[in-house]
């Protein structure tokens, strides 16, 4: 039996022959080697309605020219002038925490370029521009006050006498709302990128550095990623939908219910758009939306998996108690049935979910990543099973996991390709009351090393367009820093 076959029949109770063919899609051209499945980042992806979710390294691997004596690279760093960590008696000191301060919204790290499968004959040249000019200005959404434009450029050099086809990994690290994925170019073209889409970590928000170091370390996450999204087409599911709905101009609590009976030994139910749902000892389930039908609402859908729903009927009520005797005529709507696969039904309401989120953040995260977190969800994070757009949909836009952009490049015998990515970097943020620690500082991580198999030769970083009045402290200096160790950071305040 398949991975996909084994874990969907253990978590929602359907029999394995209802499970039909759950085998992992294709989203990219077949490669050599391991890369098979990957998400296309073209520029004609069509936009597709938004999504809803239902509940129920001991040191640098250096190579020629990289030296390990720079004051630069010091722990005790502070602004442009070098100085030692400066907090301030109210917000604390750095000097009794080592390791920087924690922060209440913690963002993932800026990580080095890797390859998917080594090659020694390749050397790398890193030079990492954090360019703070946007920093402070206004916005509809305060935290993308504190996102700083990333520039990762790599020269990558190739020893052999022949050329060296290789294919580009570059991962990004933290919540998957927070992620703008980058643009790639090569050699100051804009490459062809495909997106590998990691599960969510294990320890559900991580902020250690060494934490997702051990992350992109551990070759069997990168390979799930890089396997592809799960494959839901195998798996037949009903779909129930209700639109069209009705009511009074003025609402008094008036609900529509969508009534049905069904076994759960046999069955599973995954809902969207609903306001609740609620069993009643007989064993008939109300999946119903209290007044949604006069706040305009969308259409409300009920996936079913295994056997069938019995008795389903729409059905208006007084208020949101649904009891026997307060029925409402003067409240309904239209239900339809059809059937279809899983795949079909959740990119259905995981793109309404998606819209409404992009339009109301202006995240630039493609539908398609959204959509392979969420097939992997309603397979693992069953827990938060059935109702999709209140608890599994919002918490995959809050998961943290690594989202690798892909891509090909050859580099001839004896020569060499400019690599670089362009991104805007979410800060990691303190909001809180007046008197906690470190209470309004940004943090910006930049690790050189985590898991890339890389040989490096040289790393440098830049940060420009920032008033050293605004320097906290850290590691990084204004200017420019060589990079010896393993990690960097940089704490600002806002």
């Amino acid at each position: 039996m398949r991975k996909s076959e084994i874990l969907f029949d253990a978590v929602t109770n359907v029999r394995e022959d209802l499970v039909e063919g759950a085998q992992r899609f294709s989203f990219a051209r077949a490669r050599e080697r391991r890369l098979r499945r990957l998400i296309p980042t073209a520029a004609g992806l069509v936009l597709v309605a938004g999504l809803g979710i239902f509940l129920a390294a001991g040191g640098l691997r250096m190579g020629a020219g990289m030296g390990a004596d720079n004051g630069a690279g010091s722990s005790t760093a502070g602004g442009s002038d070098g100085g030692t960590w400066d907090g301030g008696a109210e917000n604390g000191s750095l000097a009794d925490s080592p390791e920087g301060p924690t922060f209440t919204d913690t963002a993932g790290p800026i990580l080095p370029l890797t390859l998917a499968e080594e090659n020694e004959a390749i050397a790398a040249e890193r030079t990492v521009e954090i360019d703070f000019a946007g920093y402070g200005a206004e916005s509809s959404f305060w935290f993308d006050s504190y996102r700083v434009a990333v520039s990762d450029r790599y020269t990558l050099t190739n020893s052999a006498d022949t050329d060296q086809t290789v294919t580009l990994l570059y991962p990004m690290a933290g919540e998957l709302g927070e992620l703008e994925l980058p643009a790639v170019t090569v050699d100051g073209e804009r490459a062809e990128t495909e997106l590998a889409v990691g599960r969510p970590a294990e320890a559900g928000r991580i902020g250690a550095a060494e934490e997702w170091t051990a992350l992109l370390e551990d070759s069997s996450y990168r390979a799930d990623a890089l396997d592809g999204p799960e494959d839901l087409s195998g798996i037949s599911a009903v779909v129930y939908t209700v639109s069209d709905q009705y009511g009074p101009g003025e609402s008094n609590g008036e609900t529509l219910a969508l009534e049905f009976t069904y076994d759960p030994a046999v069955t599973t139910v995954m809902q969207y758009g609903f306001n609740g749902m609620g069993r009643e000892e007989d064993g008939t389930l109300e999946s119903y939306s209290a007044s949604g039908f006069i706040r305009g609402a969308g259409d409300w859908t009920l996936i079913v998996l295994g056997e069938d729903i019995q008795s389903p009927r729409l059905q208006g009520y007084r208020d949101g108690g649904c009891e026997a005797g307060e029925e409402q005529e003067s409240v309904g709507g239209t239900l339809t049935r059809r059937v279809t696969t899983l795949e079909d039904a959740l990119r259905t309401v995981a793109a309404d979910c998606w819209t409404g989120r992009t339009e109301q953040t202006g995240s630039q995260l493609p539908f398609e990543v959204f959509y392979a977190a969420a097939a992997d969800s309603v397979l693992r994070d069953t827990q938060y099973l059935p109702l999709l757009d209140e608890f599994l949909f919002p918490q995959i836009w809050q998961q943290d996991r690594v989202v690798w952009t892909v891509c090909e490049v050859t580099i001839p015998a004896g020569g060499s390709v400019e690599v670089t990515t362009d991104y805007t970097k979410a800060a990691s943020l303190n909001f809180g009351p007046g008197d906690m620690a470190y209470k309004d500082l940004c943090g910006y991580e930049l690790l050189t090393l985590a898991g890339s198999n890389l040989t490096f030769t040289g790393q440098t970083a830049q940060v420009v367009n920032l008033d050293s009045s605004q320097v906290w402290g850290g590691n990084l200096h204004l200017g420019e820093t060589e990079l010896v160790e393993e990690r960097y950071s940089l704490y600002t305040i806002q």
